[in-house]
């Protein structure tokens, strides 16, 4: 098992949300996932800026942890194009067709959860895909 211990939480407003640690964003943020968000797909959306660097990392421990914990979960990846034109309705509907997808076999449903990893433009955009995307996805 992977160790979470030397993490440090700091509290805001009474709950400890913040989490300040080295390397927070492999085995952390998948063990906080698979133990708090359960659910069979995870969709890890990111800009093709941050794809490279942050998502092999993430997907390592994503496979590792599903196998250590005999989880039957997949992880799907998508990127989007960097910037402010990302945030039109046609890439709004790349990602729904995306999702909906027979390849995705079975195709993401409401039971999904999805990943934003970026800034603002990630934020916003997965933001409102998610929202309505069939009614509301984990998020």
């Amino acid at each position: 098992m992977h160790s979470t211990t030397a993490s440090t939480k700091v509290s805001i407003l009474g709950r400890e949300d913040i989490i300040v640690d080295h390397g927070v964003w492999g085995f952390y943020i998948v063990n906080d996932l698979l133990s708090n968000v359960p659910s069979s797909s995870y969709v890890l959306i990111t800009d093709t800026n941050l794809y490279e660097q942050y998502v092999p990392p993430f997907e390592k421990a994503f496979i590792e942890m599903t196998a250590e914990r005999k989880v039957q979960s997949r992880l799907l990846k998508y990127q989007v194009p960097p910037g402010e034109t990302s945030k039109s309705r046609a890439t709004k509907a790349d990602i729904e067709d995306w999702l909906l997808s027979e390849e995705r076999d079975p195709p993401c449903d409401t039971k999904s959860v999805i990943i934003a990893l970026g800034g603002g433009v990630i934020g916003d955009m997965i933001g409102f895909v998610a929202a309505t995307f069939k009614r509301g996805i984990r998020f």
